[in-house]
């Protein structure tokens, strides 16, 4: 005797009404019951414990689960789905515990090694956490897919270098996959390994001309010098293009302004430019009064500090409109052997969002603990741990009653200069719909800076105001200061990989330089052809 399908459906219906009505223990015990006599096997418990999970009703699938184990020790089917209700519930040793033991009998197991890299991903083992995603790699038969998932899980880890050595196996076994030189031309330029990127990318661009990202990454591989750049004649053919997407022809038109501005061609660069805004903000919205509600109501916010001090790791967080110089203050304080730049996490944004107005002192202590977590990760220890996020501004609040030792460095910068760099990048989060109009940018400007002087009335930790225009004109005097502001010793050696480190920023080129202050006042030589950003601005 067997379950049926019929019977199946008419024994998760009893349960579902079960769980509805408060009774889901004795309408569980039905459901067990019913399997037991039908005889059912383990592909029924997994389907039910599957659906459960579907459904919300993680207490129900763990009772139901470990019935099943009283029945079915072994079967790691079982195991597996235990452990995501173990992960799901907080139990995280124990859930890699089962995790580990479902690999041990079933090396070739395809989920819980999965699995268990999130589940230390969650935890800030990112280095654990891509051992096993290679290891996965290496020892499991090779699809598309896998090999898609595997480089995606490496780059959210952060862990670029690895993903750029499975690059060109990945590549070989797809030579032809636009989606694979697409991502693998990324990561060889977050790396700076700015030729290889270059190929990839073109090559993505001409195998899908739909491949927008690559469009634009391919403008930022190097500084256009000539206007016979063949570069620069692909994307004015890829102009006059049928095939292409409303996102590829904005992502071509950005990428010709920022070859035009880098020829020095003022005129037609804010030709291809505006055109991309427009493009651009066509499709997003972004309302000012919902921006100074929030303003508002960040500056009536007042939270209890409840975070405890741990000088072991040191939060250093970078903040200010984006495009004021954040990653060059970054890249130049992480190129000292007790400070890592983990560039720009979205974590802080994320626990604001969960925590609320007024959250209880154990949850803002938890979340803490979550957040150095995610700084402090698995490579090794040093001090000083840098957050990179510009728009992290918003939540200062939050951070001073998290964490007590936090530094802020707020960077300022010329505020049309800003606007024109922003206003000249494509930013892939909704977070910057404000970014694509010039009068949008200054409405946004004008929040962030009644916030910015909210916080420095208010809050209980430092504040380093720092002027780009400052910090590109003595890059060591100004390094050394912010240094003596962090509680540095002023005798830490420089790191000899420093220039070899991620930069997943839309400076990716221009961080790998010479510091070079070219680009203060850069806004004079774009107010002829620009109107609207000098009314704006007033």
């Amino acid at each position: 005797m067997s379950l049926s399908t019929e019977q199946y459906a008419a024994a998760m219906n009893d349960l579902a009404r079960g769980i509805a009505a408060g009774r889901a223990a004795p309408a569980l015990q039905q459901l067990i019951v019913r399997f037991e006599t039908a005889r059912a096997g383990v592909p029924h418990w997994v389907q039910c414990a599957e659906d459960l999970l579907r459904m919300g009703h993680l207490p129900v699938a763990g009772a139901l689960l470990e019935s099943g184990l009283n029945r079915w020790a072994t079967a790691t089917s079982l195991r597996y789905l235990y452990g995501v209700v173990l992960r799901l519930a907080g139990q995280a040793r124990e859930a890699e515990d089962m995790f580990r033991e479902v690999i041990a009998a079933e090396p070739l197991h395809a989920d819980a090694p999965l699995a268990l890299a999130f589940l230390m991903r969650e935890q800030g083992r990112l280095t654990a956490a891509a051992e096993i995603i290679n290891d996965v790699w290496k020892r499991l038969p090779r699809t598309r897919l896998g090999d898609l998932r595997t480089l995606r899980f490496l780059e959210e880890c952060q862990r670029h270098a690895q993903a750029e050595e499975l690059a060109e196996p990945i590549l070989a076994s797809h030579p032809e996959d636009a989606d694979l030189l697409s991502m693998t031309g990324s990561i060889a330029l977050v790396l700076g390994r700015f030729g290889s990127a270059r190929r990839r990318l073109r090559a993505a661009v001409e195998k899908d001309p739909r491949q927008a990202a690559a469009w634009l990454r391919l403008a930022h591989t190097h500084k256009f010098s000539k206007s016979d750049d063949p570069d620069l004649t692909f994307l004015r053919e890829a102009e006059s293009r049928k095939d292409l997407t409303d996102d590829a022809r904005t992502a071509v038109n950005f990428a010709l302004g920022k070859a035009l501005d880098d020829l020095g061609e003022r005129a037609e660069a804010a030709q291809k430019f505006r055109a991309a805004n427009a493009l651009t903000r066509s499709r997003l919205s972004w309302e000012e009064h919902g921006w100074q509600r929030f303003v508002e109501a960040q500056m009536r916010q007042r939270i209890s500090a409840a975070g405890l001090s741990d000088d072991r790791v040191v939060p250093v967080f970078v903040v200010g409109l984006p495009r004021s110089g954040t990653t060059l203050v970054a890249s130049q304080l992480a190129r000292h052997a007790d400070t890592v730049n983990r560039s720009e996490l979205n974590w802080i944004a994320a626990l604001a969002a969960n925590l609320g107005a007024a959250p209880a002192a154990n949850a803002l202590s938890g979340a803490a603990n979550l957040y150095r977590a995610q700084l402090r990760q698995d490579d090794a220890p040093v001090r000083f741990y840098i957050d990179k996020n510009p728009l992290n501004f918003r939540h200062l609040g939050l951070i001073a009653a998290m964490l007590p030792n936090a530094r802020i460095i707020h960077c300022r910068r010329d505020l049309l200069d800003t606007a024109l760099s922003i206003w000249s990048q494509h930013f892939a989060h909704e977070d910057m719909n404000w970014a694509y109009q010039f009068s949008d940018i200054a409405s946004y400007a004008r929040g962030y800076q009644r916030l910015m002087q909210h916080w420095r009335q208010t809050l209980p930790i430092p504040i380093f105001e720092l002027d780009y225009e400052t910090l590109v004109a003595d890059t060591p005097g100004t390094v050394s200061r912010l240094r003596q502001f962090l509680g540095a010793e002023a005798t830490t050696a420089v790191a000899d990989d420093a220039p070899r480190a991620a930069i997943a920023t839309a400076s990716v080129w221009q961080a790998r330089q010479n510091v070079y202050a070219s680009s203060v006042g850069r806004w004079r030589a774009y107010s002829p052809h620009l109107p609207e950003m000098t009314v704006a601005f007033g």
